[in-house]
């Protein structure tokens, strides 16, 4: 096991997170606001620098020394792929809740900024997306020692990433709070609560 792969696995994951984290920034932007960029073409540049940033990373921890952890067989591997394609399932579910063309920036978005819904899986969970990735990735049947870690710091950054993505929907969207306090952050409830509820 190479413990400087590690090291730059999570190096790289910092790198991402904090260069991803400062394109949704307020302040960044405001800044791109003031220069005359449109919130759609901000969207339609944030996603695609994302995706950029996120092959870029990817190759570079796939490019680093690895060694294999675990591979799992017979009725260990079917259960956890299950597993995955449930996890799958709900980043599709996530997708169909909104406008995805929105949200990817090949849309216009509406003069009083990102939407707040509850519609769909969205009554079950704030973050379905973060939760569907974070499922299909620990429940890989095969693991390395780099794709552990990999999996690791994503969730992490998940985890952290939500609770600033959080604030800046309460500050845009008073409502929020209510649905915050109702709906659980990646785990669901097995009944969810409907607006106004006190359960």
């Amino acid at each position: 096991m190479n413990s400087m792969s590690i090291l730059w696995v999570w190096l790289s994951s910092l790198l991402f997170a904090l260069v991803h984290s400062l394109m949704a920034t307020t302040r960044i932007k405001a800044f791109l606001f003031e220069l005359g960029v449109g919130g759609q073409a901000y969207r339609l540049a944030y996603s695609l620098l994302a995706l950029m940033l996120t092959a870029l990373w990817l190759w570079f921890v796939h490019a680093l020394p690895d060694a294999p952890l675990y591979h799992l067989a017979g009725w260990r591997n079917v259960l956890l792929v299950i597993v995955q394609l449930a996890g799958l399932a709900i980043v599709l579910l996530s997708f169909r809740s909104f406008d995805g063309g929105m949200f990817l920036g090949f849309k216009p978005w509406p003069d009083q900024g990102e939407p707040f819904h509850e519609t769909g899986i969205y009554r079950w969970l704030r973050h379905p997306m973060y939760s569907g990735v974070m499922l299909a990735l620990l429940a890989s049947p095969m693991q390395t020692v780099n794709s552990l870690h990999l999996s690791l710091a994503i969730c992490l950054y998940f985890i952290i990433g939500a609770q600033f993505e959080e604030r800046r929907m309460l500050a845009e969207h008073p409502a929020y709070a209510d649905y915050r306090r109702r709906v659980p952050g990646f785990i669901p409830h097995v009944i969810p609560k409907g607006p106004g509820s006190r359960l």
